[in-house]
């Protein structure tokens, strides 16, 4: 299958200082991309890139097996980014139309406002709208040519919880659908519920890339709790372990290596009681992963 994205040493610098060096990078189509990094790192850099905003230093760097930013990659490339500002004194019925005709595909700004639950702001005037709401209204824009590729950075920020859980259940049904998408997060619980592959970057260069699962394999820190009657003491020897605690009955057992540890509990099965292993989520990763805990 031909990829959608490909990146190959791509380069980025404003003058002397340099943002993306190295960078390689294949999408496929149908895949959802988890792009994190801290601040900096060069994740709305490489979104500009890719939406042919900026134009890549060196390296090759191609969209649809176009130049970014060509009229063929545009017309199935629908984004959301950050400080997106629509024509402000129009409503969000007449945007959604102006927006509309661009494309040769697009959806019907009745039927999508009404799928997004929008249709109550139709007549309302941008400039009128909450934060949380133009957001909404963004993703909408995003979403009217029916692109087959969708860049969409920092996309929560603003919205209340019901409408953060709706925009979730709209990308798992364009997920449904085949959409390739590139998102980009400072909540990475949100990340790591609906990404098929994690990019981290840090200082301009990828980090690491592949599955949040693959990850989790590289930093097997875990929490290990069960009730016992043996001694703290009878753990602390155990490949991995680092730290062992003990109140009553109630054990914790924290680990830096965790499937080595699990394994050597074994033996021990038949006297842990109500044994729960807590894997470090994607965020705790993230953590250790930029203060350069692990490579």
């Amino acid at each position: 299958m031909k990829p959608i994205i490909q990146a190959t040493q791509v380069q980025f610098n404003y003058g002397a200082q340099v943002v993306l060096s190295g960078v390689d990078l294949t999408i496929h189509p149908g895949e959802i991309i988890g792009l994190i990094g801290e601040n900096g790192a060069g994740k709305t850099t490489l979104l500009n890139l890719l939406l042919g905003l900026r134009t890549v230093k060196q390296g090759q760097l191609t969209v649809f097996d176009q130049r970014p930013g060509s009229m063929i990659s545009k017309q199935k490339i629908g984004s959301m980014l950050q400080g997106d500002l629509p024509i402000r004194g129009v409503t969000v019925k007449d945007m959604l139309e102006l927006a509309a005709v661009q494309y040769p595909n697009a959806l019907k700004p009745t039927d999508l406002l009404a799928e997004l639950e929008l249709t109550p702001l139709a007549k309302r005037r941008l400039n009128a709208l909450s934060g949380g709401q133009l957001r909404r209204v963004t993703f909408a824009l995003a979403l009217i040519g029916n692109p087959d590729l969708l860049f969409l950075d920092e996309p929560t920020v603003g919205m209340d919880t019901n409408a953060q859980q709706a925009f979730w259940q709209r990308i798992n049904a364009l997920k449904a659908q085949g959409k390739t998408m590139i998102i980009t997060s400072h909540y990475l619980p949100e990340i790591q519920a609906v990404a098929d592959r994690i990019c981290l970057l840090q200082k301009g260069q990828i980090a690491f890339q592949g599955t949040f699962q693959a990850l989790q394999q590289q930093y097997q820190q875990v929490e290990i709790t069960c009730q016992t009657a043996l001694p703290a003491a009878t753990f602390m020897d155990l490949p991995g372990v680092t730290a062992v605690t003990k109140t009553g009955l109630q054990l914790q057992i924290s680990s830096e290596a965790g499937d080595a540890t699990l394994g050597a509990l074994v033996p021990f099965l038949a006297q842990l009681k109500q044994v729960a292993v807590k894997r470090e989520s994607l965020a705790d990763i993230f953590v250790h992963l930029t203060k350069g805990a692990v490579a």
